[in-house]
Order: C-alpha cells, then sequence, then structure tokens
C-alpha cells in the first residue's frame, strides 16, 4: 500500500556524516507505548569551511605503512557480507532504481555506493532515479521489454506481483550465503509481505506502523488529560465530539475520502471482519456484522472532520493538524518526520499514541519497502551484494532514523534493532508505533486483483463519507461490486 510517508520521508538532501557517527556509537551501546511529546527544536552543529592554515601549522601527511594497510584490507573484509558469493573478476556496473537518491557527496546513497565500490572494486552502482509514483508502471514496462535494472527500491506489494510474473530473484540462496541476513530477525509481517511461494523475493529495508497523532494544546482547551489518549472506540468518538467545534473551524479529526479503504482496515479487523475469506480468494467477506459496524462507526466520525479536506489526501491535510485546527490524525510514523522538518514550531505541542482498540483487540496497518534483485539481470550475484549491503544494521540504521539536518522516522523492520532504546533517544514517541507492530495485520490470501477491491470499497465509503449512504450499505455494495470485478478478471 502507497502512502504519503514516501513523499514526505526523503525528500531532503542527508548530512549522514554525524548521522552515520551516531548510529556507529548505538550500535555499538546495544546489547509500553505510553504517549510521548514531540521532542523540542534543538541546535545542531553545522560544519563550516575548514579554516585556512597558518604558517605556524604545519600538519605532514603521515606515511602508509604496512600496519595500516593490512587494517583497511581487514575492514574491507569484514564488510563483504558473503565472502560465500564471490566478487565479479571483471568491472560490473550493477543499476538500482531509487525514488530517494538526489546525487551530490552528501547524499546517503552517494556515500553507500562509494563505500562499497572500495570493499568492491570490480562493482559500481548506477542510479536509475524514478519518482516513487511512476516506481511500479517503470518497472513493469522495463520487465515486459526484458531491460529491468539489476535491483531496486520497491514497495512491498510490487514484491508478490512482481514474482508471480517471473520478475524477481528468489533470494534464499543468497540469504543462506549472508553473515548479516537473518531471517527470523525481521518482523514477520514485513518478512511476509516478500515472500511468494515459500520463497523469499525481497529484503525488508523500512517500515512503519499507523498510529494516532494528537495535539497537546487542543486536548487541555477540552478539558481532556493529555497524558490519557482515547483507547477504545467510544473514548474515540467521545474524545473527538469534544474537540469538534464547527464555528471555530476546530474539529476533533480529520477524514479523506481519497484514502476512505486504507483508513478502514483497522477499524475493520478490530471489529472482527476481514476483507478476505481464506479458503476462496474471490469471496469478499468485508459485508458481515462486524464488517457493517465497523464501517457505520467509521463513517459516522466524518461529522468531527473538517470539510475542507474532505476531498483531500493525508499528505496535503497535514497542515490542518500542524496549525491546530484538527486535533487528532491517525497517521504513519512518517507524519511524525514531518511534522519535524517542516512545522518545528508546532514541537512539544504534539504527540502519539497506539491506536484505539476494538471488540476484537488490537489491529493496525503496516507499510514497508522491500529491495529486490530482477530475474533479467545480467549481475544477479553483484547486485545480491548491493542490497545486502544496505541492508546491513548500520546502514539500515541510516537509511530510517536520519539525523543532524536529515530527519526521518521510518523504523528498522528488524527486531534485534527494534529492541534497542538507543534507538529512540530524543524521539520516544516512536516506540509506540514500533510496539504496535504485535497488532499488524497482513493479507495472506492469494489475491493479485486485491487492489480491484480496494478500489471499489474506497468508492463506496468515499459516497458514505458525502452522505450517499450508510456506512453498511456502503460496504454491503462495495462487496457486490468487487466481486464482480474479480469475476471479470478470471
Amino acid at each position: 500500500m502507497k502512502t504519503h510517508r514516501q513523499t514526505a520521508a526523503k525528500t531532503r538532501i542527508p548530512w549522514l556524516i554525524l548521522s552515520l557517527m551516531v548510529i556507529t556509537s548505538m550500535l555499538a551501546a546495544c546489547t509500553s507505548a505510553a504517549p510521548t511529546e514531540a521532542p523540542e527544536a534543538t541546535e545542531v552543529l553545522v560544519m563550516t569551511d575548514e579554516p585556512e592554515p597558518t604558517e605556524e601549522v604545519v600538519v605532514e601527511e603521515p606515511e602508509a605503512t604496512e600496519a595500516v594497510e593490512e587494517a583497511t584490507e581487514e575492514v574491507a573484509v569484514d564488510e563483504d557480507f558473503s565472502p560465500d558469493i564471490p566478487d565479479p573478476e571483471e568491472p560490473v556496473v550493477v543499476t538500482f532504481a531509487t525514488p530517494w537518491h538526489v546525487g551530490g557527496e552528501n547524499d546517503l546513497y552517494e556515500i553507500l555506493a562509494k563505500r562499497f565500490h572500495e570493499i568492491h572494486p570490480n562493482i559500481t552502482i548506477e542510479f536509475q532515479d524514478v519518482p516513487f509514483e511512476e516506481m511500479h508502471d517503470k518497472l513493469l514496462t522495463q520487465i515486459a521489454g526484458n531491460n529491468p535494472p539489476d535491483a531496486a527500491y520497491v514497495d512491498s506489494p510490487t514484491v508478490g506481483e512482481f514474482a508471480q510474473r517471473n520478475a524477481l530473484v528468489a533470494l534464499d540462496d543468497y540469504i543462506a550465503k549472508s553473515t548479516v541476513i537473518d531471517v527470523d530477525d525481521y518482523v514477520a509481517p514485513f518478512r511476509d509481505t516478500t515472500i511468494y511461494n515459500d520463497k523469499m523475493y525481497g529484503l525488508p529495508i523500512d517500515g512503519e506502523t499507523t498510529g494516532l497523532f494528537y495535539r497537546i494544546d487542543r486536548f487541555e482547551e477540552a478539558g481532556l488529560d493529555p497524558t490519557k489518549p482515547p483507547s477504545t472506540w467510544e473514548e474515540f468518538e467521545e474524545y473527538a465530539a469534544k474537540l469538534t467545534d464547527p464555528a471555530n473551524k476546530k474539529y476533533g479529526l480529520i477524514s479523506f475520502a481519497t484514502e476512505a479503504a486504507y483508513y478502514f482496515y483497522p477499524w475493520m479487523w478490530q471489529a472482527g471482519a476481514d476483507t478476505l475469506n481464506p479458503d476462496d480468494p474471490n469471496d469478499v467477506i468485508f459485508d458481515s456484522p462486524e464488517g457493517q459496524e465497523a464501517a457505520n462507526f467509521y463513517v459516522n466520525l466524518v461529522q468531527y472532520s473538517s470539510p475542507d479536506y474532505l476531498s483531500s489526501n493525508s499528505w496535503d491535510g497535514r497542515v490542518a493538524f500542524a496549525n491546530g485546527d484538527v486535533a487528532m490524525y491517525i497517521a504513519g510514523a512518517w507524519f511524525a518526520g514531518t511534522l519535524m522538518d517542516e512545522f518545528p514550531d508546532a514541537n512539544g505541542l504534539w504527540t502519539a499514541a497506539p491506536l484505539p482498540t476494538g471488540k476484537a483487540g488490537c489491529a493496525t496497518t503496516i507499510a514497508s519497502d522491500d529491495l529486490v534483485v530482477f530475474s533479467a539481470s545480467k549481475n544477479p550475484d553483484a547486485a545480491f551484494k548491493w542490497i545486502e549491503f544496505m541492508s546491513s544494521n548500520e546502514n539500515m540504521l541510516a537509511l530510517n532514523v536520519g539525523s543532524g539536518d536529515y530527519i526521518n522516522t521510518l523504523l528498522p523492520p528488524r527486531i534485534s534493532l527494534l529492541e534497542d532504546p538507543n534507538l529512540y533517544e530524543g524521539r520516544e514517541f516512536l516506540k509506540g508505533f514500533a510496539d504496535n507492530m504485535a497488532c499488524a495485520i497482513v493479507s495472506t490470501v492469494d489475491q493479485p486483483n486485491l487492489w480491484m477491491v480496494e478500489e471499489k470499497l474506497n468508492e463506496y465509503l468515499a459516497m458514505a463519507f458525502y452522505g450517499e449512504m450508510d456506512g453498511a450499505t456502503a460496504v454491503i455494495e462495495a462487496a457486490k461490486a468487487a466481486e464482480e470485478a474479480l469475476a471479470e478478471a478470471e
């Protein structure tokens, strides 16, 4: 599922020298989701131009010694994370498609590619810059023309789709030879999105869950305790009502008709409903009594939402929360990084917590991205070594948590990294998103046309948002339309 976290999370040029220093110290130190305030803005030490040397200061460059050369060689060997996979004997170029490469000496991907080349001198990384919203269709066209890149950064639903087309390399044999890839260390829902026919076709590289952001100041104005966010459906609606004052254009929450289906899923699962029958992938079941109950509750919340943003989306709607017009905002962890980066004046005025829980327990959506190697690659061994290198603990942390001028609030999809308390230092609110991974739901039903089902669900829920029908009717009609679409697609 594509969410607006991708638009927000990685559009800035990273100041990665500090980032890598901080992450290295985290790894050296490495041995319940109560809401916490967002960090106050802090000063960041920025390097200026180097001072010009004076006559009194003479720095002689030391001569290289055998000990230094041997140490350098040892470091290179240590960072060859799969020595049993031989490097190419002749120079090769590995093409890598990503939306996040921006170029320049301070770009993290350039820094990683340079270091990788030092370790593997016969492998050069060549970036193919593709906007995220164009990535899927671009790769699909390249696959059809038998000229895809060697490797790529893709959102998780793409992995299963491309694996079904035999477009990706199954990575199991490579993983068995890797010293840094531990399949069991991946958070299960993120790992499972890369598996097709019992084989693993991608390496999870980042992840997030969906949680509840809320304004501390708006809670206090409404007489609500900001240390006690709503924990049940009933409390959530009660809070939303108290926080809504249409006369002053203040609202309890925000809803988006354009993304109605995606933000419905947690409520649906928490009610005990699901999308597809696990025994019949063509049987749409979100019209069950539990699904109807969830839909009625969900659609009813629109009365506490700003009508000005109903036709908008979760990216453009960020402004309403940042300026305090909206008190509660359901979004992924990406939203925190956006607030910290774009709206620093709001730091200290908001915090985050897990979503409220329904009668069937906690449940949340997840979003993630993966690194893949294409079956048409002429250099699959070298391509795997590149995505393996990016997946090492240090590099995965650099890509996810950011530091200095590079603000990012995604989470590494590895259990060992998530259990390290240093990960949350200064960003304690992220702990709730990490803990929430235990509540993540991922469909295991094999239905390649699931997007058709979501399309119909979104269409009818959007109509309910605009008052054309109630929530129960919306899921009933959406289920009928979705099953018809699936039948026609066979």
